[in-house]
């Protein structure tokens, strides 16, 4: 069977390697560019400097409106102080008054107005306008040159404002502060200060406005650079998207007809165990799962950027999920000569408050990674109460260990600590990775680990515990049971298709196929006994999907139980639309988790 690799993939992929290659050439010629750059201030392209500025009005609103009232708060001020100290005029108390109102006034505006934002910049340039014209003004209205000393000082707070902060683009700025220092000595002069008088305070303003302008252009400089690498970064992150998009389409199908052509051999060859073969075909279905398991972890990480993978907290029996776990990894760690030690807790409490799908996916990483890195000796799971309301679960290993220096760095992606003589580590080195990013999104959750190189490792992770208790151990389903059982399957693609009918078959299930919705109709005007259980892909060819094969099933049997079975993301206003008794379960799956949620939705015992 041939699975073609799509144009659109390939493209995605190409898209993907040239932005990281980029990346690295720009980190590499960071050294050699920053000594040119200092005053250097990047341009954009019309939608960037439109997008840089929305940006900066959202973060600067907060600044605008405190700004404002301290401005208003601080006229007040100083007209309380001189009419204490008597020596303000009655047209200086005017026109201090009016500044604090109309301060008062635009706080109001930015206030109320629902786009504030959007308005950042006028009320920013009519402010700092306003308070040049009330300075000039009082200069005109009293006359008085002895004024002048006491009001060019009120410049230089407007100084600080305007270059201080981005509330307009560098080229107003400096507009701004050359009016300012040209208006007011003027202002002085035409009221009679002689220019001895006038020649410190230009000296002054000029200082402040070169101070002010260089401060202003590395302020920006840096806010534009880093926006820039935000922006170049939030690219990187939508090729990868892209990419994993691309590859979940090419790789999910053939993946998930591996499973099921595996599953229909260990069927074939149950009634035959010394048959030579089996020990081929068991080997094919180990490989299988391990592929499954990789090519789930990449997206389990992908989710956890994006947004995706949403806790559903609840109650969950630690016993029970190491109970499973144990099941799970101990042929891993037979093939490796290792004894897995899962202690189970013997005294309450049993529970803890998580999301079961998530923590199960953690502690199953930390137990892999210890197995891959453990040459020789043990792994040993246990865990232990530390206070009333917390449990820490400790992976112990007996392994190669963990230098000092590297403690932090294995979480990261991609980052693998090979031990030189160990071969059997295989991976790509993001099991950690998604450990602790799953962590840190599950509330009261924390990992930590303690290692010292060559003396094994000790990963813990604190569990919040959860008031309901349970002591029940249940076993994930291992052998189905489903003969007889009707079962309808929708896919569009053709040999997806086939090889899930081929498994159903060889459990025993009559089947019942269709390629679309037109066929999904036509099959039920001819059927008699309503499916057991529907097992469809939710994207269907055009604009059909499973609420399509739901609802039309529904019609005319009623409610049936329903599996939906897809490698693509679906939107959490399509989920809310399901039927009670509908389930989800993501390509590829394997034959264990298809059993497990086929018996969920079918209600069958194993």
């Amino acid at each position: 069977m041939r699975f073609s690799i799509e144009k659109p993939f390939v493209i995605a992929v190409q898209r993907l390697v040239s932005s990281i290659q980029l990346r690295f050439r720009q980190r590499s010629n960071v050294r050699s560019k920053q000594p040119h750059r200092h005053f250097s201030v990047p341009h954009f392209d019309a939608e960037s400097e439109r997008l840089f500025w929305q940006e900066r009005q959202s973060e600067n609103l907060y600044t605008l409106k405190t700004a404002l009232l301290l401005g208003a708060a601080c006229f007040l001020a100083f007209i309380a102080l001189d009419m204490l100290n008597g020596g303000l005029s009655e047209n200086e108390i005017i026109g201090r008054l009016l500044i604090a109102l109309t301060f008062s006034v635009l706080w109001l505006s930015l206030y109320r107005r629902p786009q504030a934002e959007s308005q950042i910049k006028s009320v920013a340039k009519l402010s700092v306008a306003l308070s040049v014209a009330s300075l000039t003004g009082i200069l005109f209205i009293e006359g008085n040159p002895a004024f002048y000393e006491q009001i060019w000082i009120g410049l230089l707070p407007m100084y600080f404002f305007t270059y201080g902060q981005m509330f307009m683009t560098i080229a107003e700025t400096l507009k701004f502060g050359l009016l300012a220092m040209i208006a007011l000595p003027l202002s002085g002069y035409l009221i009679g200060v002689e220019t001895v008088a006038l020649m410190p305070s230009i000296i002054i303003l000029l200082i402040v406005n070169a101070f002010g302008f260089c401060t202003r252009c590395q302020l920006e400089a840096r806010t534009r650079n880093l926006f820039q690498e935000r922006r170049k970064a939030e690219a990187m992150s939508a090729d990868k998207t892209l990419f994993l998009q691309h590859l979940s389409h090419n790789l999910c199908q053939p993946l998930q007809a591996l499973s099921c052509y595996s599953s229909v051999l260990d069927a074939a060859f149950s009634d035959q165990p010394c048959e030579p073969l089996q020990q081929v075909a068991d080997k094919l279905s180990s490989c299988i799962d391990e592929l499954n398991a990789t090519f789930n972890r990449i997206f389990d990480v992908a989710n956890l950027e994006n947004g995706r993978q949403i806790p559903k907290l609840t109650t969950v029996d630690i016993n029970v999920l190491l109970a499973k776990l144990e099941n799970q990894f101990a042929p891993q760690a037979a093939r490796r000569g290792l004894k897995l030690n899962v202690r189970l807790r013997s005294r309450p409490p049993y529970t803890v408050y998580s999301d079961a799908s998530i923590l199960s996916q953690i502690i199953g990483n930390l137990i892999d990674n210890a197995i891959k890195y453990t040459a020789s000796g043990w792994v040993v799971i246990s865990v232990v109460k530390i206070s009333d309301d917390r449990l820490k679960l400790h992976v112990c290993d007996s392994g190669i260990g963990i230098a000092d220096e590297l403690h932090s760095e294995i979480f990261e992606e991609f980052f693998r600590c090979r031990d030189p003589a160990d071969t059997h580590a295989n991976g790509l080195g993001i099991g950690l990775a998604y450990a602790l990013k799953a962590t840190e999104r599950l509330p009261k959750h924390n990992l930590r680990v303690y290692s010292r190189l060559h003396y094994g490792s000790d990963f813990q992770l604190c569990l919040p515990v959860s008031c309901a208790t349970t002591q029940g151990i249940s076993a994930r389903p291992q052998q189905p049971v489903f003969t007889g059982s009707f079962v309808f399957v929708v896919d569009a693609d053709h040999q997806s298709l086939n090889v899930m009918t081929e498994q159903l078959t060889a459990w025993g299930c009559l089947v019942q196929k269709a390629l679309s919705i037109a066929e999904t109709l036509a099959a039920l005007a001819e059927n008699i006994r309503p499916p057991d259980l529907v097992i469809t892909n939710f994207y269907l060819d055009g604009k059909d999907t499973a609420h399509d094969i739901i609802a039309a099933i529904q019609a005319d049997y009623g409610p049936v139980p329903t599996l939906i079975l897809t490698d693509r993301s679906i939107p959490d206003e399509n989920k809310a639309k399901w039927p009670e008794n509908t389930h989800l379960l993501r390509k590829p799956a394997d034959e264990a988790d298809l059993i497990e949620m086929m018996v969920k939705a079918m209600g069958k015992p194993t």
